[in-house]
């Protein structure tokens, strides 16, 4: 009984932010959650263009032990002014699969825009019991439709850059606790928001795992090996999107405790298991931050994953979870950190990390995500374990986005290139596209180094009628000599309430610095902000020859 007492505290620790696995139980402790069914979940993008067809997911997971018989999906859409449904006959189809995957599309009316549910009714039979399920199958949820905005606008952007999820989870996570949707299905859904790619990093502790059993230990990680031969498959077939290959690494910091490491572009796994739960009294780190620095190659693109969010208690305590500290941050040979990833404490103490790096003359750049574990419209997690279920629209998919700016076009190549060199903004709304030109009319934006005295700047800013007003443009230089960061300039006026050109000549610009914008909208006080990397000025940002930039070359060609 004390092991099973031990095995259930670890279990609370672990939960996370994906679809919830609710099969999963100790010997002795009742499951309130738990059923004879398969997971049954739809689910939809939180946004999406007017005028562009919609995708619904339906996922069934565990039909392999609980199989179905698939009979009908009606999808009743609500907007602002009409309600539309839509039938779908699936002829008693019988679903036998340990994850059973189907994309539904629906063409609403072309006027459709603003915030709309959609009510999604899946009618299924079990042992001849016929279901009618509302959206999901959990107990405790409210099977509440889900939420969608439509929006007659695009993403704010300019010319040549593209936005995705930096941080996401897919099928390959599969455990205990938790379970993400199929690569194919998340790029699909993700197409639909108008984004144009995403970093598939799913754990360590996962990616290691045997084919059918989530507690046991593969040698030959035949899953790491799968989901890099899908990945190159799909990016083969696919122009206009693209998946980053990758993995969160579970690491050891400088006190001994198990902190998340992002690496892409690096095709030999990096193990790593110390707050997996796989093994019970086992949380000692695999490999430390720096041994795994030390064993990747020049190419890697690397990113500290939220390196500011604390972990819960439990977590902390069983786990034994920590947060990246100044020292874990020290290697010249951590590109980034991913600051943004839903939790305001942690952003802005991931920005003071940030800038307190950039003032001491590092190259550092910032990405932004959502730790998105499937959760596209609807957060769904377990809350008491084994008792409760809890719903949030925290951690969606695509919610906070990470823009790179790619001259060339759309390519694995290019987005890895940009990623690692930081020609990149992080946002959850608005934009802005920060370029410095000097002299000679050379023109560089976020990531790169300027030489010049006399500098003008240009700060195109856009924003629609989704994220709201124009609101503030600050922009920031950091004085490398006396290494303080000031705001040299805030603007609150603007051109037109969703566009703004801000023009600017910087005279006699001789001290090593960099350049670096906030912007803010507004909606109906709810505030959306977008940041950008820095321009170094008169200084070569540390660890880099720029002019051995384009040396990068893809390990998933």
């Amino acid at each position: 009984m004390i092991d099973s007492n031990f095995h259930f505290v670890v279990f609370a620790a672990m939960l996370f932010f994906l679809y919830a696995e609710i099969h999963y139980s100790f010997k002795g402790i009742h499951s309130r959650l738990k059923k004879k069914e398969p997971e049954i979940i739809a689910d939809t993008p939180h946004r999406i263009d007017r005028a562009k067809p919609i995708p619904v997911l339906l996922l069934i997971k565990d039909a392999d032990k609980y199989p179905i018989k698939l009979h009908s999906v009606r999808i009743e859409m609500s907007g602002p002014e009409q309600t539309s449904q839509f039938e779908f006959n699936f002829n008693s189809l019988a679903i036998t699969d340990g994850m059973w995957h189907k994309i539904l599309q629906i063409h609403p009316a072309p006027d459709v825009q603003g915030q709309c549910t959609l009510d999604v009714k899946i009618c299924c039979s079990r042992n001849g019991k016929e279901h009618l399920i509302e959206n999901d199958n959990y107990t405790g949820t409210s099977h509440a439709p889900l939420e969608m905005y439509v929006s007659d606008h695009e993403l704010p952007n300019t010319e040549n850059w593209y936005f995705g999820e930096f941080h996401c989870h897919t099928s390959y996570t599969n455990d205990q606790v938790e379970f993400g949707a199929p690569l194919d299905a998340t790029a699909m859904l993700a197409k639909s928001m108008g984004l144009s790619f995403y970093c598939a990093t799913d754990h360590s502790y996962d990616l290691d795992d045997h084919l059918n059993d989530f507690l046991k230990r593969d040698p030959h990680f035949p899953k790491w090996s799968s989901l890099l031969s899908e990945v190159q498959n799909f990016n083969q077939g696919n122009g206009d999107f693209v998946i980053v290959p990758g993995e969160e690494v579970s690491a050891g910091n400088s006190k001994g405790r198990n902190v998340h490491l992002l690496i892409l572009n690096h095709s030999q796994f990096v193990p790593g298991d110390g707050d997996g739960a796989e093994k019970w009294f086992r949380t000692k780190p695999t490999l430390t931050i720096n041994q795994i620095l030390d064993r990747l190659g020049k190419e890697a693109v690397t990113y500290a994953a939220h390196p500011c969010d604390s972990p819960p208690f439990l977590q902390w305590l069983l786990i034994h979870r920590g947060k990246w500290s100044r020292q874990d941050v020290s290697r010249p040979e951590l590109d980034g950190l991913q600051i943004w990833n839903g939790t305001e404490k942690g952003l802005e103490e991931g920005k003071k990390l940030w800038v307190h790096l950039l003032l001491q003359g590092r190259r550092m750049f910032i990405s932004g995500g959502n730790d998105a574990h499937g959760n596209f419209s609807r957060f769904r997690q377990i809350g008491l374990p084994f008792f409760t279920m809890r719903e949030n629209h925290t951690h969606l998919f695509g919610k906070v986005r990470t823009g790179v700016y790619l001259k060339n076009g759309l390519s694995l190549h290019a987005l890895l290139d940009a990623i690692k060199h930081g020609r990149a903004v992080i946002t959850d709304g608005p934009f802005v596209d920060l370029c410095l030109t000097n002299e000679n009319s050379r023109k560089t934006r976020a990531g790169e180094a300027i030489f010049g005295r006399t500098l003008q700047l240009n700060a195109e800013c856009r924003s629609s009628p989704e994220f709201g007003k124009l609101k503030q443009l600050a922009i920031y230089c950091g004085d490398l000599v006396r290494r303080q960061e000031y705001c040299f300039d805030s603007i609150t006026q603007f051109a037109s309430e969703f566009s703004h050109m801000e023009e600017k000549e910087l005279k006699q610009v001789s001290k090593p610095s960099y350049i670096r914008a906030e912007l803010i909208s507004e909606n109906h006080g709810q505030i959306h902000r977008c940041f950008t990397n820095p321009i170094w000025v008169n200084k070569n940002p540390k660890g880099e020859h720029l002019a051995n930039r384009n040396l990068l070359q893809s390990k998933f060609l």
